[in-house]
C-alpha cells in the first residue's frame, strides 16, 4: 500500500500500473493478488486507511483535549489541518481520482468509508451534546452538527492543501484556522454589538 501511495501520488492512478507497484514495493506481481484482487482495490484500501487515520486524529484529539466542547472540536479541528498538511498530496490524489473509479463495483467500500466517516461525526457529537443539554446550544441534532462542523473543517482542508487551493494566504496576526472554524460554527459571522 505504501509503494501505491508514492506511485499513484506520483504518476496518476491511471499511469500507474500494478507491475510498477510490485516492483517499488520490492517483490513479484503476484504477491499484489495475495491481498488485493485489483488496481482499484488497492486504491480503496488507501483510502480506507486514511479514513481510518482521521477517524484515529478524531478520537485522539477529543480525548486529549479534556475541556468543553469549543476546546474538544478546536483539538479536532487543528488535528485534522495538520494531517491535511501533511497528506496534502494524497488528498489530492483522491480528489482527482475516485470520480474515474468504478463505483458501483466497490459499493461495499464505498458503504465502510461512510461508515468510518459517521464514527467521525459520532465521536464529535459528543462534546455537542454535552453542550446541548447544558444549554450552551440551542435544542438541535448533535450528529448534524457534527456533520456540519466536520464538514467545515474538510472544506478548509480542501481549499488550503487540496487540488483546489484558492484559499488565500492567511494574514499576519490572524487567529489560527482551527480556532477561526470554531468561533464561526459556535458564534457565527455577525458581528453583534456588545452590551454596555
Amino acid at each position: 500500500m505504501v509503494a501505491a501511495r508514492e506511485l499513484f501520488t506520483l504518476k496518476g492512478f491511471h499511469n500507474t500500473t500494478l507491475e510498477e507497484i510490485a516492483s517499488h514495493a520490492g517483490f513479484g506481481k503476484g504477491t499484489i493478488y495475495n491481498y488485493f484482487s485489483s488496481k482499484e482495490e488497492l486504491f480503496y484500501g488507501i483510502i480506507d486507511r486514511l479514513a481510518e487515520d482521521t477517524f484515529t486524529v478524531a478520537q485522539a484529539a477529543v480525548r486529549a483535549s479534556g475541556g468543553n466542547a469549543r476546546e474538544q472540536l478546536a483539538a479536532y479541528a487543528d488535528a485534522m489541518i495538520s494531517h491535511a498538511r501533511e497528506n496534502a498530496h494524497l488528498f489530492n490524489l483522491i480528489m482527482r481520482e475516485t470520480s474515474y473509479l468504478n463505483s458501483e463495483k466497490y459499493e461495499s467500500k464505498i458503504a465502510e468509508i461512510h461508515k468510518r466517516t459517521q464514527k467521525i461525526w459520532v465521536t464529535l457529537a459528543r462534546p455537542i451534546t454535552r453542550e446541548i443539554r447544558a444549554g450552551t446550544i440551542g435544542p438541535s441534532e448533535p450528529l448534524w452538527l457534527a456533520a456540519m462542523f466536520d464538514g467545515m473543517v474538510r472544506i478548509y482542508c480542501m481549499m488550503k492543501f487540496g487540488a483546489i487551493q484558492q484559499w488565500p494566504p492567511e494574514r499576519s496576526g490572524a487567529e489560527n484556522p482551527g480556532a477561526m472554524i470554531v468561533s464561526i460554527f459556535f458564534d457565527g459571522v455577525t458581528r453583534r454589538k456588545r452590551k454596555v
